[in-house]
């Protein structure tokens, strides 16, 4: 389980499912069978990643996160190369059957999926260790392209709308994912891996990944406003759930952003990063279950 890392798949449910609730105009067009194989395809990819992220830093994880290099070794290295093999052949299949239930070969382009997952972990390319590269295959491969893919499962179609809003959410998403990567900051400079943070620093880092959850938040709540709450205001039978919803959004929002730009103010900016950066998984609750639920109670 900590090998798949569990708490993820569990906080990554709306990253699956935003896009299809944003694209959906009845409940009708959820309830089919591309849809299902979507899902699934995004939870084999996201736990192949993970799986593929534990086995190639297994030795980094020996000095300092021990339980997750003694997840491995107990699965055995084998047997988890073996599982990750299991896991490449089933993602491939749903790659071809979701491409043959809609008709559309562009669905092939879902294997950059595979690439993506293994490129950013895996030598040669690690891309987790190339500086200021380093967060693009998680910004556009895990935030950004599953709510625009999402959204063309059901429409057939990418609109500027669904781009904004990918973007927005892949901001935010990002700017909660920094303090993860500052408080690796002194594991991953001994171990030789140069992140986006050791270029610029803890405390810039941090200060940008608070502009990023403050703009990609007000993006969002545009692009809501302006777009969809307005075409359904009027009959929508759950408005008071709807406006705590946005209250709740906007809140954590402010929240996060504020605590990110504290921590970057600090006397110590690491050692409050290794402190905040158990809330990580919460902040990725908070911000993302509002929006799927403001994406389904706007379905008409």
């Amino acid at each position: 389980m900590i090998v798949s890392r569990a708490n993820i798949q569990i906080a990554s449910l709306p990253t699956a499912s935003l896009g299809i609730a944003l694209a959906a105009r009845t409940w009708t067009e959820i309830v089919q069978c591309s849809v299902l194989l979507y899902i699934l395809l995004f939870f084999v990819l996201l736990t192949f990643s993970c799986q593929i992220n534990c086995l190639n830093d297994m030795e980094v994880d020996k000095k300092y996160k021990i339980y997750m290099s003694s997840a491995v070794q107990s699965l055995g290295i084998l047997k988890l190369k073996r599982i990750m093999a299991l896991e490449i052949g089933l993602a491939l299949g749903l790659i071809i059957a979701l491409a043959v239930q809609e008709k559309n070969w562009l669905y092939l382009l879902a294997i950059g999926g595979l690439v993506i997952g293994t490129a950013y972990s895996a030598p040669p390319l690690r891309i987790k260790k190339r500086g200021i590269a380093s967060p693009l295959p998680v910004f556009f491969g895990l935030y950004f392209l599953p709510i625009v893919a999402g959204w063309f499962i059901i429409r057939h179609c990418v609109s500027v709308f669904i781009l904004l809003y990918g973007i927005g959410y892949a901001l935010i998403m990002q700017g909660i994912t920094f303090i993860n990567t500052c408080e690796d900051y002194d594991e991953d400079k001994t171990s030789g891996i140069t992140t986006f943070v050791h270029i610029l620093g803890i405390r810039k880092t941090l200060l940008l990944g608070s502009v990023f959850v403050l703009c990609g938040g007000f993006l969002i709540i545009y692009l809501y406003l302006s777009q969809r709450i307005k075409m359904h205001m009027i009959r929508m039978p759950f408005l008071p759930i709807l406006l705590i919803l946005f209250i709740l959004f906007i809140f954590s929002i402010l929240g996060i952003s504020k605590k990110l730009y504290f921590i970057s103010r600090s006397a110590n900016p690491f050692f409050f990063s290794k402190m905040e950066a158990a809330h990580m998984p919460g902040w990725f609750l908070t911000t993302r279950y509002p929006l799927i639920f403001l994406a389904l109670i706007s379905i008409g």
